[in-house]
Order: C-alpha cells, then sequence, then structure tokens
C-alpha cells in the first residue's frame, strides 16, 4: 500500500514546479528521469485479444508495482496494489496485493533481454509473475484472476523512495501517508518543507528517478493529471482496502469476487476510508 501513497507524493510535488520557478531545464530534467515501459505494451498489444475489456471507459484502473533496486527483480512486500478512479473522479479505490498472491500465470516472455522463456503455471505468486516475465505478465496474471482491465501500470523503485524521504524534508518512508498528507498541504500553498526551490528539486529528481511507466504515464503532464484526480477526491472519497487472502494465497470467496465486480463495474467499494488530509504548518 505505500508504493501508491509514495508515487502521488510526487504528483503533489510536481504542482510546485511552476510556483517555485525551477524552470523549463527543471521541467526537462524530471521528465526525462521517467522510464518508459515499451516493452511491456508491446507484449501487452500482442495478447489484446485475451485480455478483459472495460465496461465502463471512463473510470481508470492503475496497477503499481513496488519493485527492491537491482534492476528490479522482484515485487516489494505489500507495494503491489490496484489503484482505480471512477469515471466521475469523485471516487477512488487502492486495493493492496500481496506478494503471494497465487495467481495463473501465462506463458511470458523474460524482461530484461533474458534469452529463456518463462513458461505458464496454473497455480503461481504474482512475484513469481513478475520474476518471470516483468509488468505485461503480471498484469496479464492480474487480469485473468480479476477480470479487470488494467489501463495503466507504474513500476517504483521503493529503495529510491526511501533515499529520498530525507529531500523532502518530511517523515520516514514507512510513514507514506503522513507525507502524502505535507505534500498535499504544500500544493494547495499551505507553508512547509518543500517551499524552498533546492529541497522541492532534490525531491522530485530522486522521486522521477524511481519511476518506470507505460507510454500514458511516463510523462509530467500525465502524472500531474493524475494526482490531481487524487488530490480533487471529496473527503472520504479514497478507499483504501486489501484484496482478501485466505491460507497459501488463495483469494477468499465470495468476498474477492464481489470486490472485482465492484471494481470492473465502477461501484463503490467497501473498505477503510483514509482519513482526510490535514494542512500541516512549519513550527
Amino acid at each position: 500500500m505505500r508504493a501508491v501513497l509514495r508515487w502521488t507524493a510526487i504528483g503533489a510535488g510536481l504542482v510546485l514546479v511552476v510556483a517555485a520557478g525551477l524552470g523549463w531545464a527543471a521541467y526537462r530534467k524530471f521528465s526525462g528521469n521517467i522510464r518508459t515501459d515499451r516493452a511491456a505494451e508491446q507484449v501487452l498489444n500482442r495478447y489484446a485479444a485475451e485480455r478483459p475489456r472495460s465496461l465502463v471507459p471512463q473510470a481508470r484502473n492503475i496497477l503499481v508495482m513496488g519493485t527492491d533496486g537491482g534492476g528490479g527483480a522482484d515485487v516489494r512486500g505489500d507495494s503491489a496494489l490496484l489503484l482505480h478512479l471512477s469515471a466521475d473522479r469523485h471516487r477512488a479505490t487502492a486495493i493492496g496485493v500481496p506478494r503471494d498472491l497465487r495467481v495463473s500465470v501465462p506463458d511470458c516472455a523474460p524482461p530484461h533481454g533474458r534469452a529463456r522463456r518463462a513458461p505458464g503455471a496454473a497455480d503461481e505468486t504474482i512475484a513469481a509473475a513478475f520474476r518471470g516475465g516483468g509488468a505485461a505478465c503480471t498484469i496479464r496474471a492480474f487480469e485473468r484472476l480479476s477480470g479487470i482491465r488494467v489501463d495503466h501500470h507504474l513500476v517504483v523503485d521503493v529503495d529510491g523512495f526511501a533515499r529520498i524521504s530525507s529531500a523532502a524534508g518530511g517523515p520516514a518512508a514507512d510513514r507514506s501517508a503522513e507525507l502524502l498528507r505535507a505534500l498535499a498541504a504544500e500544493a494547495r500553498g499551505g507553508p512547509g518543507r518543500l517551499v524552498h526551490p533546492a529541497k522541492l528539486y532534490g525531491f522530485l529528481n530522486g522521486a522521477t528517478s524511481s519511476i518506470t511507466a507505460d507510454p500514458g504515464l511516463s510523462s509530467l503532464p500525465a502524472l500531474y493529471e493524475l494526482a490531481g484526480s487524487l488530490r480533487g477526491l471529496p473527503e472520504h472519497g479514497l478507499v483504501v482496502c486489501a484484496l482478501p487472502v485466505g491460507g497459501r494465497g488463495v483469494v477468499r470467496e465470495p468476498e474477492a469476487g464481489r470486490l472485482f465486480a465492484e471494481v470492473r463495474e465502477d461501484r463503490p467499494v467497501g473498505g477503510t476510508v483514509a482519513p482526510p488530509q490535514k494542512s500541516t504548518r512549519a513550527s
């Protein structure tokens, strides 16, 4: 769950780029830092016929995968999740996906140019899907399980976010919700630690360097728009919940099926409501 909060903090910080006067050179640098995952796009296009269709075209589903540093070899702990934005942008749901979730993994071409092909498996973890075939394999496996169309994806270097936490002048990396709230307050004009251009520059430079995204999200305008959708949610508009999973990582029914259906049909989801963001003031 931490990955989406850390990543969303970037969008809140982007609002400050113009206000802080960092200028066009900084904009180009930050935009260039973001890596575009064209390989996953090609794979997903190749298997377009087997993917679920979107029932509500204006809604958006973004699969966020947090990885350890060193080439992104594994899905990290609790950092895989599905972010659903309702078509009217009045609701958002962040669904935590455990790394040991059991899925049916399709035959997948391995990432990073490896020669060996990853064979399909009827019962494997979603972390193994990422190891064997990268983001595209993970997306295909999740879509098979849930019937939810994944519109966009982000792969976040979680270790990179830990390194930049001090640049933001905020709390430790394991307190991402507090960091997000502080950045959102900054974006709304409240005083705080990131008013200083040098601190803001350091944060955004490190943050954007930690992101790999599909072509639809691998630009500052796209991330800014998505972050704006989250910042514009009404109070209690964000629901945070975990995918119902039982023993050995198998989804628990009928709860999981009900949750998947609610997301597919863009209906309100039950869960724990995230506390509203509060402005912070420098002492």
